[in-house]
């Protein structure tokens, strides 16, 4: 049974995450006052105009509703690119917004492996997955994942 906050942290995350499944200009990230994520685009512009095409396709679907379309295109953009971080990123938003908080970690998990440098895209992967797992009912592993953010903010402002 999903408890009063809980409905609101996923309203919130929601209305945050709305925009942010697939490309366009880089927006810097942003978190609620819950910690909730506001993930953003890829961090670099894919490099094959056809996954341009298909991030574009499925910003659109995912736009419309159509998560399952979002799904199918952006994995359709990684087997051209499959080490492409922002790709995995926003599948795993696109998962998110599906309510399959398991493939949304699991996603935002292939993203961390192929991050090279972006410490922001990092930080919204952790985000994503702190609230996908808090949403999957996993309270300890949401825990885990809010201090490796502290650990990572922390590390950053020094």
């Amino acid at each position: 049974m999903m408890t009063w906050r809980g409905i609101f942290l996923s309203a919130a995350i929601l209305l945050m995450l709305a925009g942010c499944a697939a490309p366009g200009a880089p927006a810097p990230a942003t978190e609620g006052d819950d910690g909730a994520p506001a993930s953003a685009p890829a961090e670099r512009a894919p490099d094959a105009p056809a996954v341009a095409a298909l991030q574009d396709q499925a910003e659109a679907a995912s736009a419309e509703g159509d998560h399952d379309r979002a799904a199918a295109l952006l994995e359709r953009a990684l087997r051209i690119e499959p080490r492409h971080s922002g790709l995995w990123h926003n599948l795993a938003v696109v998962q998110y917004r599906k309510g399959d908080y398991a493939q949304a970690e699991n996603m935002a998990q292939r993203s961390l492996q192929h991050v090279r440098g972006d410490r922001q895209l990092e930080r919204r992967n952790w985000e994503l997955i702190a609230v996908s797992r808090e949403l999957a009912g996993d309270a300890a592993g949401a825990r885990e994942a809010r201090d490796r953010l502290a650990t990572m903010k922390a590390g950053s402002d020094s």
